[in-house]
Order: C-alpha cells, then sequence, then structure tokens
C-alpha cells in the first residue's frame, strides 16, 4: 500500500489562524463540531460528515494519490508553524482517492472557499493522537532525505516504519490503541512489531464480554455498518449488540429453543452465536432487532440449511 505524508502549513492569510492550533483531539473535536473542517481548508478531515470520512488535499497533490489505490495518509504540522510545528498530527489507512466532489457541508463561508473533497476512508481507520508526535520532519526524511516543493510527500517503507513506531509509542488512551491495532491490520508486517499490546482490546469477542458490564437496555447499533479493508472488506460490528443478544438469550438458542450445554471462557455465559437475521453484506443493519443467538448447528443451518 502507497503512503504519503501531507504537511499542514500555517494559514498564510491575514489575520488567519494556523491550522495546528487545532490539534489535539479535544480542539479538533470542538472546532469540527462548530463549524467542519474550518481551520483544516487545505488539508484533511479526522471526523465524519454524513457517516463517512471525506477530506481535502492541497490543489497540487501528487499524481501518484490519483491512482485509485489505497493508501496511508500521516499527517504532520510544518517545521515553520508557531503553534505545534514539527509534530505528527494523525494518521489514515485505508483512504482512496475520489477526485474532486463539491462539498456541500459545513458553514457558508467554508463553502464559499469551494474547497473539494478529495479522498474518503473509514471512521475506524482515521485516527487524529491525542498526544502530538514530535521530529515529524526528520522522521519522514531519515538522514539525507529532502522534501522538494509541495504540500505532499510520497514516503517508503522505511519511513513508514518509523513514523508508525514513533505513533505507537505515543498512544495514551484505550480508544486511540483500539483504532491504531484496526489501522495495523490494513498495513499489514509494517505496525506488527511497533504496536502496542493491544491483542486484548481488538479481539471482538473480548469487546463483547467488556460490554455485557455495560449499560445495554438502550443498545440501538448502527444502521449502516463502516467497513474495513484488510484483503476483502469486513464489517465494523457493535459489540455492544452482540452482547445484547446474548444476554436476552437466557442461555438458550433462538431457533431450536435448546439450552447451551458449553460454557464460553471469554464471556462467562452460555456458548451461543450471534447471527445476523438480514445478514450484513446483503444490507443488513448491525442493530438489536436484526440479531439472534443461536447454537452452532443451528447457526450453520441458517448460513448453509
Amino acid at each position: 500500500m502507497q503512503a504519503f505524508v501531507l504537511r499542514l502549513n500555517p494559514d498564510p492569510r491575514e489575520g488567519g489562524v494556523p491550522y495546528t492550533k487545532y490539534p489535539t483531539q479535544k480542539e479538533y473535536r470542538e472546532i469540527h463540531e462548530s463549524s467542519p473542517m474550518d481551520g483544516f481548508h487545505e488539508a484533511v478531515n479526522f471526523l465524519p460528515e454524513s457517516g463517512i470520512i471525506r477530506g481535502y488535499l492541497p490543489p497540487k497533490h501528487l499524481l501518484s494519490i490519483r491512482s485509485g489505490k489505497p493508501f496511508v495518509l500521516i499527517t504532520i504540522t510544518a517545521k515553520t508553524a508557531k503553534i505545534g510545528g514539527d509534530m505528527i498530527v494523525g494518521i489514515q489507512a485505508g483512504c482512496r482517492y475520489d477526485g474532486d466532489n463539491s462539498r456541500s457541508g459545513g458553514t457558508q463561508a467554508s463553502r464559499a472557499l469551494k474547497f473539494n473533497w478529495h479522498y474518503s476512508c473509514g471512521e475506524s481507520m482515521s485516527l487524529v493522537l491525542n498526544r502530538q508526535v514530535p521530529n515529524a520532519r526528520k522522521l519522514v526524511l531519515g538522514r539525507n532525505g529532502t522534501w522538494v516543493r509541495g504540500a505532499t510527500y510520497e514516503i517508503g517503507r522505511p519511513a513508514l516504519k518509523r513514523l508508525i513506531g514513533a505513533i505507537g509509542k505515543s498512544l495514551t488512551t484505550k480508544e486511540e490503541r483500539r483504532k491504531f491495532a484496526h489501522i495495523s491490520k490494513i498495513l499489514g508486517g509494517v505496525a506488527i512489531k511497533t504496536l502496542p499490546k493491544v491483542s486484548e482490546n481488538s479481539n471482538f469477542e473480548l469487546d463483547v464480554a467488556d460490554a455485557l458490564r455495560s449499560d445495554l437496555s438502550h443498545v440501538v447499533g448502527m444502521r449502516v455498518p463502516d467497513r474495513v479493508e484488510v484483503r476483502t472488506y469486513q464489517y465494523q460490528r457493535d459489540p455492544r449488540v452482540a452482547a445484547y443478544a446474548l444476554k436476552h438469550s437466557n442461555g438458550t438458542c433462538g431457533d431450536c429453543g435448546n439450552h447451551a450445554p458449553l460454557k464460553s471462557s471469554k464471556t462467562g455465559l452460555p456458548y451461543l452465536e450471534v447471527h445476523h437475521i438480514k445478514m450484513l453484506k446483503d444490507g443488513g443493519a448491525d442493530t438489536t432487532d436484526n440479531v439472534v443467538a443461536l447454537c452452532p448447528n443451528c447457526h450453520r443451518k441458517r448460513h448453509y440449511g
């Protein structure tokens, strides 16, 4: 997978605020919620609008980004920025160049600037860092690299490994580690050695076990589940929905009515499997009204019987 670094430059407009004033998750969410993308006009988006991450690239972005192949985008701030310069801000994987699509959201001022969407990626593959990583330019270029003119810069595997390693060491929250584990699957072997110990958080069954300890009375789920690209598309499921189905089954198969004879070592409940009545690949929702807990035999019968 190709990898690119995007450099956020200070806002050159008179009275403008540097884009790097909004590098943290908290600050970014505040600016995004009040006026999506304002402050990142020529740059990227880490949060969804209308259910999907869509972002801008500078007008003269690399032709190789436009190939249509999925790519990794790592965002850094310019070394010359007065606030928060020379920092890694975030990473996005599984991105695809979509061409120039007119933007309909945001404030009237941002629409008047006539910036277009250029790329998209899944929300689960878009991570803005809570703690930015310093010395970004050195990590990108190594000892002998040079950055020619332009805000986008294509990098090779060695530079990607350096950046991934530095990002992996900067993670401070469970949610960051969960997302980074997800992104590492997209990157294959590049991130595996530098990934913090997060396997227990990225396992769906263990996520379900965590969800069983939470309040499930108001769980609905995701009407349009996010997809993640590894080698084929997989659907990002809500562990609370599975937990809800297991908890409300009372250990009884929803088809044959028999009580499950075995206990799951991970959830501590009678072992049943959660089945989507209308499968996700057929457009089904990952919601509590579209799942049922089944014994393995009945589950296989639903799929192959």
